[in-house]
This record gives structure tokens, C-alpha cells and sequence, in this order.
């Protein structure tokens, strides 16, 4: 693998280093994989949920956007929760809650109370992704970090992609109910294996206690930093348009010119394992020419994918859609990377804070696009989208500048 050879190049042959960096990214690509997967197996089902439960086409997307907005709040105490007990007692707490919630979906009749349970499984599940982002920075060597986040974004896709389309193809044979008691098994299972793979923390400082007000100043703080304030809205955008193009993709393609069933529709997710590519690459480039230059032309790109996805021919469909699903996840291992760079302190509750935005965007942007998809189509959608990404770029441009100076001040003061 890329990551072996980049650790033996930088810390020497130690074979003790390598087999724990290599346990590290398996433990964490795990636990991604298994809390994508168990919150995103629902979005291929929304047109089945609409007749299932009569729900309008506008509003279905409601419980993806409930399990969000819960997992982004919880973030905002969770990042807090694993400053203070660990990084990996939290991953393996919230796998097992995630999991046992999930058993109970089933009992579940209504609508309204399905919606609800999906909201607390997301909260549930709230403690694995700035507990793990954490860890790397913590644990892993700063020369390298960039490239393991990028892995652990890419078990993120896994288990987006893996989520998606087992539960597209399988809805067609199979309850929902079965397939709600595999993904609670699979989250068990993946619990059990990150207790036994995972190394035990060597540089984690636990804060002293939970003084509310200190936590309220430790956010206020990360504001004030222009750097991570900035990121936050990139990453409010970044899950906004991603979630927007798979919440009403299966509608779309459902329709003219296409009559591409849900199931059919679920398999454009197979574009997610691009991610085993650009997750990692977006660090290196990053590394070589600045983390947001490289930003900057990945919105770019996402914008003409989006362009793309316009024609109505399926292939030119897919490709664009492919462009910027892969362009996707090289943003969101760049934006995971300069917050824990650019955090002065508290680096668990800043990664939080990313994520809360990250999450929240997915939760909002996502739900508002339902009713531009409904009132204007795929077009109103696209065009919202691509000024949305405009205005990343903007963000981005703004921090690269900011990068560029502290580059030359490092520069100067090293000569």
C-alpha cells in the first residue's frame, strides 16, 4: 500500500511502526465504514419509504436529514467527550449504541417514531469521526497524517457505497426489517474487532473535567481562528451538495428520459470507492502545492460534474456524476486534515466542530433541495448546487492566501 511505503520511507524500516499504522488505518477505516453504512443504507429506500408510508416526494428525505442534524449536534459534545475519556473508548461506545438502537427499528410502526429513532441512532453515532480524526493527529506522524485520514475518508465511502448498494439490491428480495438487523449486527461486529485492533493511545492528554463554560470558551476560541471559522463553512457546503445529489438521484433517473429503477440507480454509488484514490491523493497534492489551491480546483471540478449531469445522456449522466463524487471526497480529506493542522487547542473539539457543520450542511442543504427539486427539477437543483460550490471557492481562495503568507513567514524565519 501507498501509506506503507511513504512510513518506511520517513521513520526507517521498523516493522513495529509499520504494523501499527497498519492496524490503525484497518481499525478506523472500520468503524467509518460501519457508521456510513448504517446511516446512509437509507437514502437508495426513500422512494420506497414515500409509498410505503405515504409521505410526499418533498418531505421523504426528512429522516436522512433527522439522522444528520442529530449526529452533527452530537458532535458538538462528542469531540469534547473524547478529549476528556479517549479517543478509542469513545469509537467503540458509539458503535455498540449505534447497533443495539438499530435492533430496535424494527418494532417501529409510524412514520413519525421511525423518523425519531433514526434521529438518535445519528446522535448514537456522533462519537466515531472526530474521535478518530483526533487519534490520527495524536498517534500518527505528522508527515503521514494527511495520507491515513485520507484512508479512514476512504472506509467513510466504503460504508457510504457499501451501505447504499447493499440496501438498493436488497430491498427488491428482502423486509426492511432484515435489513435492519443486518446493519445493527454489522455495527456490533466492527465494535468487537476495533477493541482488538486498534493500539492503545501513547499521546493522549485527557482534560481534567467537563466545566461547561470551559467547553463554550473552547468553541468561542475556534471561531476567532479564521482559519478553521473559514473551514467550517467550506464544510458546511461540502456535504450540502454531495447529500443533494444522492437524496433525488434515484427520483431523477427514475423518470424521462431515463426510467432507471432505484436499484439500478443505488449502483452509482460503486463511484464512491474513487475515494481509495483521491482521499489519500488530495493529501499528498495538498502537501505539494497547498491545501487549498487543491480545494479550489476540486469545487471547480465538482461544478462541471454537476454541469454534466444536465445532458440526457445516461453515460455523460454517470460521468458527471463519478467527477464529482471522487472530487468529494478529496474535499472533505483536505478540509479533516487542515482542522486538526490549524487547531491551537482542544484539536478533538475543533475536528467536532467541522463536523458539526460538515453534518448539519447534509442535514439542511440537503432537505431545502427536496423543494427546489420538486418546484424547479434537476435543473433548479444544479444550478443551487454549482453556487454553492461558488462560494467555496471564494472561501477557499480566501484561506489560501492566508497559507501562503504563513508559508513565507516559516520560510523566513528558517533562513
Amino acid at each position: 500500500m501507498p501509506v506503507t511505503h511513504k512510513i518506511n520511507n520517513m521513520n526507517g524500516p521498523d516493522p513495529a511502526k509499520v504494523s501499527n499504522y497498519i492496524r490503525v488505518i484497518l481499525a478506523l477505516a472500520l468503524s467509518g465504514l460501519a457508521e456510513l453504512a448504517s446511516l446512509f443504507f437509507i437514502q437508495p429506500l426513500l422512494p420506497v419509504l414515500a409509498v410505503e408510508y405515504d409521505v410526499p416526494v418533498s418531505q421523504v428525505s426528512i429522516i436522512l436529514s433527522a439522522e444528520t442534524a442529530l449526529l452533527a449536534i452530537g458532535l458538538l459534545f462528542t469531540g469534547t467527550l473524547s478529549d476528556h475519556y479517549g479517543r478509542k473508548k469513545l469509537i467503540i461506545v458509539s458503535l455498540l449504541l449505534g447497533g443495539f438502537l438499530t435492533l430496535l427499528c424494527p418494532l417501529v410502526e409510524s412514520w413519525a417514531m421511525l423518523v425519531a429513532l433514526r434521529a438518535v441512532i445519528g446522535l448514537a453515532l456522533s462519537g466515531i469521526a472526530a474521535a478518530a480524526t483526533a487519534y490520527i493527529s495524536e498517534e500518527v506522524a505528522p508527515v503521514v497524517a494527511g495520507v491515513v485520514t485520507g484512508y479512514f475518508v476512504f472506509g467513510n465511502s466504503m460504508g457510504g457505497m457499501s451501505g447504499r448498494i447493499v440496501a438498493s439490491q436488497l430491498i427488491e428480495h428482502i423486509s426492511i426489517n432484515t435489513i435492519f438487523y443486518g446493519f445493527a449486527a454489522s455495527l456490533i461486529a466492527v465494535a468487537i474487532l476495533v477493541n482488538f485492533l486498534l493500539p492503545a493511545s501513547k499521546n493522549f492528554k485527557p482534560t481534567q473535567n467537563l466545566n461547561v463554560l470551559r467547553v463554550v470558551k473552547g468553541g468561542a476560541a475556534h471561531f476567532k481562528n479564521k482559519k478553521l471559522a473559514l473551514a467550517f463553512i467550506i464544510s458546511f457546503i461540502i456535504f450540502g451538495v454531495f447529500t443533494s445529489l444522492y437524496n433525488y438521484l434515484a427520483f431523477f433517473l427514475k423518470g424521462e428520459p431515463f426510467h432507471i429503477s432505484p436499484a439500478n440507480a443505488g449502483l452509482l454509488s460503486f463511484s464512491f470507492a474513487l475515494s481509495f484514490f483521491t482521499a489519500p491523493q488530495a493529501g499528498r497534492l495538498s502537501a505539494k502545492y497547498g491545501s487549498m489551491n487543491v480545494l479550489r480546483v476540486l469545487f471547480i471540478l465538482m461544478a462541471l460534474g454537476m454541469l454534466l449531469t444536465l445532458t440526457p445522456n445516461v453515460i455523460t449522466f454517470i460521468i458527471g456524476s463519478v467527477i464529482f463524487t471522487g472530487c468529494f471526497f478529496g474535499c472533505h480529506s483536505i478540509g479533516l486534515s487542515w482542522v486538526s493542522k490549524n487547531a491551537a487547542q482542544a484539536r478533538g473539539q475543533a475536528v467536532a466542530l467541522y463536523l458539526f457543520f460538515y453534518y448539519m450542511g447534509g442535514s439542511v442543504i440537503g432537505f431545502v433541495n427536496g423543494f427546489v427539486f420538486h418546484s424547479m427539477g434537476w435543473q433548479g437543483m444544479t444550478a443551487f448546487i454549482i453556487a454553492l460550490l461558488g462560494v467555496g471557492a471564494i472561501v477557499a481562495t480566501c484561506l489560501s492566501s492566508s497559507e501562503r503568507k504563513a508559508l513565507v513567514a516559516a520560510e523566513s524565519l528558517n533562513n
